[in-house]
Formats: C-alpha cells, sequence, structure tokens
C-alpha cells in the first residue's frame, strides 16, 4: 500500500478522532458536577446503612442512590422513584429466594422472568422491570455464596439497606438545584460551533484547491452527526423533566425553542454533507474558488456568533442584522461570469440553504429568512399557516419587523452592521 493512500486514510481518521475527543471533554466537563454530588450522596446512604441502621456491609445502599440519581443534571423524580422501587423489590425477592430456595440455573430464569414481568405488571416503566430482575439476580447469587449462622444479615436488612438506598437519591433528586436547560442548550452551541469549524475548514480547503482535505472532513461530519444524536437524547430527557416537575415547568417555552434550534442544524449538517462532496469534486475539476472561499468564511464567522449567543441565552440581534447582509450577497448570478461555470451556481445555492437555516436559528421564520435573499424571482414570502413549527418564527426571540413579512422591498446599501433602517427586534 502506497503512503500516497496510507496518509489520507490515516488523516481522516484522526480528524474523526480528534472531533470525538473534543466532544468527549466537553460530555465529561458537563458530567463533573452531577457525578460528584451523585458519589456524595450515595456514600452518605452507605454512612446511614453502616451507622444508624447497624448494617456491617450496605452495598446495596450506594448502589441504588448511584443508579437512581445517574450521572445527568437532568435527574427526573419519576425516574428516581422507579428505578428505586424496582431495586428495592428486586433485593427483597432475590432475597427471599437466594435464602429459601438457593441459587442456580432454574431459579436465575425464573428470577429474570418472573421479576420482569411483576415489574410491568407494577408500572408501565420498563426501567422497574429492569431493576427488579438484575437486582433480584444479584441478590439471589450473593445470599447463596453466604454461609448461614447467627450473624449471616437477613432479607429483610438488605430490603432496608436498599430502600435507604432509594430514599437518599429521591431526597436529592428534590432538594439539589436542577437546570433542565443546560445540557441541552450546551449541546445546540457546540454543535453550531462545529459546523463553524467545519465551515471554516471547507473554506480553506476551497480556497487552496486542497481536494484531500475537503475529504478528511467527512470525519468531522459523522463526529457532528454522534454529538446531534447526543443532543437530542438530552433535549428529550429534559423535555420530559420538564413536563413533570413543577421546578422545570417554566423551562418547556425554552426547551421547545431549543427543539426548533436543533433541527434546524440537524439540516445544516445535512447541507454541509452536500457542500463538502460537492467541494471536493469541484476543486479537483477546477482546482482553486477564492471568491467561494471567501462566503464560506463569513459564515464561520456569522455561526460563531450565534453559537455564542445560544450558549449565553441572549438574542443574537447583531449577529442576525450581519447574516441578513451576508445573506443578500448570495445572488448565483453573481458568482457566474462564465454561463458554463455550473460549479460556482451550484455552490451558492447551497450556501443559500445554509444562510436560512442561520437565520431561522436566530429567530426569522422561513419566509422572512427567504425574504432577505436576492434573486429569488417571483418569490412572495408571505408565512405559510400549514408550515411546520421549525419554519415559523421563534415565540422567545421571533420579529415581525425584521424584515417584515410580505412583498421585499428593495435591498439598500448598508455600511454597518445596525443599520438605523432596520428596526431591531425588541
Amino acid at each position: 500500500m502506497s503512503d500516497s493512500y496510507v496518509e489520507p486514510w490515516r488523516t481522516r481518521w484522526s480528524s474523526y478522532f480528534t472531533a470525538n475527543l473534543r466532544a468527549g471533554w466537553i460530555r465529561v466537563k458537563g458530567a463533573a458536577v452531577p457525578t460528584f454530588q451523585t458519589s456524595i450522596f450515595a456514600t452518605i446512604s452507605w454512612l446511614f446503612c453502616r451507622y444508624v441502621v447497624n448494617d456491617p456491609a450496605p452495598i446495596f445502599a450506594p448502589i441504588v442512590t448511584f443508579v437512581c440519581m445517574g450521572l445527568s443534571r437532568n435527574r427526573e423524580l419519576r425516574k428516581a422513584v422507579e428505578m428505586g422501587f424496582g431495586a428495592s423489590m428486586g433485593v427483597l425477592i432475590g432475597g427471599v429466594v437466594g435464602q429459601y430456595w438457593g441459587f442456580g440455573p432454574v431459579q436465575l430464569f425464573v428470577l429474570f422472568f418472573g421479576c420482569a414481568l411483576i415489574g410491568r405488571l407494577l408500572d408501565r416503566s420498563e426501567m422497574v422491570a429492569y431493576q427488579m430482575a438484575i437486582q433480584a439476580m444479584v441478590v439471589a447469587a450473593m445470599m447463596a455464596l453466604m454461609n448461614a449462622g447467627p450473624d449471616t444479615v437477613t432479607v429483610i436488612d438488605r430490603f432496608l439497606n436498599a430502600v435507604v438506598g432509594s430514599a437518599v437519591a429521591l431526597l436529592a433528586t428534590v432538594i439539589l438545584p436542577t437546570n433542565v436547560m443546560t445540557r441541552p442548550k450546551r449541546y445546540v452551541s457546540y454543535a453550531l460551533l462545529e459546523v463553524s469549524r467545519i465551515m471554516r475548514r471547507l473554506s480553506k480547503g476551497v480556497l487552496t484547491g486542497d481536494a484531500e482535505a475537503i475529504a478528511q472532513l467527512h470525519g468531522r461530519l459523522d463526529s457532528l452527526r454522534e454529538l446531534l444524536n447526543d443532543g437530542r437524547r438530552a433535549l428529550t430527557t429534559a423535555q420530559e423533566t420538564a413536563a413533570v416537575s413543577p421546578r422545570a415547568f417554566g423551562s418547556r417555552r425554552d426547551l421547545a425553542e431549543l427543539d426548533r434550534m436543533l433541527e434546524l442544524v440537524e439540516r445544516m449538517h445535512v447541507t454541509l454533507s452536500m457542500m463538502q462532496r460537492q467541494g471536493r469534486g469541484m476543486v479537483l475539476e477546477v482546482g482553486e474558488m477564492a471568491e467561494l472561499a471567501g462566503l464560506m468564511w463569513e459564515a464561520a464567522d456569522l455561526l460563531d456568533q450565534v453559537a455564542r449567543g445560544i450558549a449565553d441565552w441572549k438574542r443574537p440581534t447583531q449577529a442576525r442584522d450581519q447574516a441578513m447582509q451576508w445573506a443578500g450577497k448570495l445572488g448565483p448570478a453573481a458568482f457566474v461570469d462564465d454561463p458554463d461555470d455550473w460549479r460556482s451556481a451550484a455552490m451558492v445555492s447551497l450556501l443559500r440553504a445554509i444562510a436560512v437555516d442561520m437565520l431561522e436559528v436566530t429567530g426569522l421564520s422561513m419566509a422572512q429568512a427567504r425574504a432577505v435573499l436576492t434573486d429569488t424571482g417571483e418569490y412572495q414570502p408571505d408565512e405559510d399557516p400549514e408550515a411546520p413549527d421549525v419554519e415559523l418564527a421563534s415565540a422567545i426571540w421571533g420579529t415581525e419587523h425584521l424584515p417584515a413579512v410580505g412583498p421585499r422591498p428593495p435591498i439598500k446599501p448598508s455600511t454597518s452592521p445596525d443599520d438605523p433602517e432596520i428596526e431591531p427586534p425588541q
């Protein structure tokens, strides 16, 4: 295998793993505080059972506390109750089976099959069934290894152990401060920053005509897809918490906005994937495309500003104004000197899709965002009453004045991001 083949392959995977390592470090920073809290309360449950309940080896209390609390900031009261109940019942059933029937393949089958069905009978959550079956198996196996004697811990002792662990986890879930916005907001802002980084690298590749550098972005795009999937899971968890937790009830409107933003970033990922594939083929055919590279670099700068606005949860008014000016330059005809130059027109069309999604992230509706674009023909930007929520104006950062919905007025040149002719949103 030639070095010319090995090096691109190695560099591509290196790009992928570097992006994953960066995302992993973000997850570690986000999990550090909740993991510390979980470890503290798991230790408290052990101390309580050891010195108050007088259990010489209270292993199930900290296990149940740790499992119930988890490693996320978005702790759910319902989840803590379900897992604690399932674990406690599993310890009780497993203790009875292990003490009076022993442990073997038959008992193992009965515990898994029976506890899972009992869990489904008692609660609709699969988590109860999982915890009952697993904890029952562990307890039965441990008790089978113990020698019967006067000092042996009883079934009730182990059941009480698990109940204490569940109670500590429930108490911690109630008293610890929770901000369900933190994790999903971090994911959305970081995903936008990653879109910006990929766009910047694509710009460099198009500027220098480096097809291999553009090809290596495939790994970054794969990592971005995984990041978006993680963000979707974090957002779903936060929305479920806000639906049942009185403390998080007021965050539902903001979470709905993050849901809208995340879907728009997912659209950007699709467009970026097309730009990466098309860009590689184009530079192989015609070499450098400096004018388009400049537009991509501007897009990356704007995405940076929008991402920071989301991270601070502040209306990105300045970024919106600048993005509108940038979008107004994206006329395919302005970049096509040769009638046969379809490549520039194709790439500008993809940049227009990025511009619309970016403006929607700042709060505009799709109709408002498309009204900013030039060369839209006879397009009349009236709002579609049947449009999905993601294409409507933001309920938080939306505006009726920037730009006005309706026939598009002539675009006037602007010399400042804060053009006095444009009324900023209030």
